[in-house]
């Protein structure tokens, strides 16, 4: 089973659970998302661009983007599953969107963002992932930017059959000729999390993060080709 089919299976089995962290822990979701929006604001100028999100699922990510006014008609979607693209068509008509591997399309250089939101650590294989990083800088503007949000650690501890770290050492080796930043974020992990909110504790989410017992390094990677 290669990569692709492994995550198509992972998914659709995680559906038919009814498993959602958006129910079981809306309040650290919320904490996340707002972090991510600081760091969206703070390198993009102006929403009047052309953005491709690559992995888009079913277009939350991209709604967020367009409520900071960005256009629907400037956006790409690109997803492999059927059933999350086609959800994303329904919230998201405009969105131009593709059911299919990245690897495989073409696109023109002619984006100014480029999204890879927590897209990498559910790609076990090294070389898809990172072939992915490398067309995406390929396929941006001069001057566009490549957002990469995600887990990373280059020790790779963190190896689960259908999760696996990204390495910050290798986005860098990929990205040699482009100008960097990177945001570090600390969070609880996630299944500490979801007991803390199910048990009506959510409060005590940021004493537990304050210890750095129990926490998962996140990165806001801005590369700027």
């Amino acid at each position: 089973m290669n990569d692709l089919e492994r995550m198509k299976t992972f998914y659709e089995t995680r559906s038919r659970q009814g498993w959602s962290v958006y129910e079981c822990y809306p309040f650290f979701l919320a904490c996340k998302q707002k972090w991510i929006l600081t760091k969206i604001l703070k390198h993009i100028e102006t929403p009047a661009k052309k953005l491709l999100d690559i992995g888009a699922g079913e277009g939350d990510f991209l709604l967020t983007m367009i409520r900071l006014g960005f256009s629907p008609s400037n956006i790409t979607a690109v997803e492999y599953l059927s059933d999350r693209i086609e959800r994303l068509h329904v919230k998201l008509p405009q969105v131009e969107s593709h059911c299919n591997d990245y690897l495989k399309l073409t696109f023109p250089s002619e984006f100014d963002i480029i999204t890879l939101m927590a897209v990498l650590t559910s790609i076990v294989d090294n070389d898809v992932r990172y072939s992915i990083v490398s067309k995406a800088l390929e396929e941006l503007k001069e001057g566009g930017i490549l957002i990469i949000y995600d887990f990373f650690n280059d020790k790779e501890p963190f190896l689960h059959p259908d999760y696996r770290a990204a390495s910050l050492k290798k986005i860098k080796e990929i990205a040699i000729s482009c100008s960097m930043t990177v945001h570090k974020k600390v969070y609880l992990k996630s299944k500490y999390a979801k007991g803390l909110c199910k048990i009506g504790l959510p409060a005590l989410i940021p004493l537990f993060e304050a210890l750095k017992l129990f926490n998962d390094n996140y990165h806001f990677i801005v590369i700027r080709k």
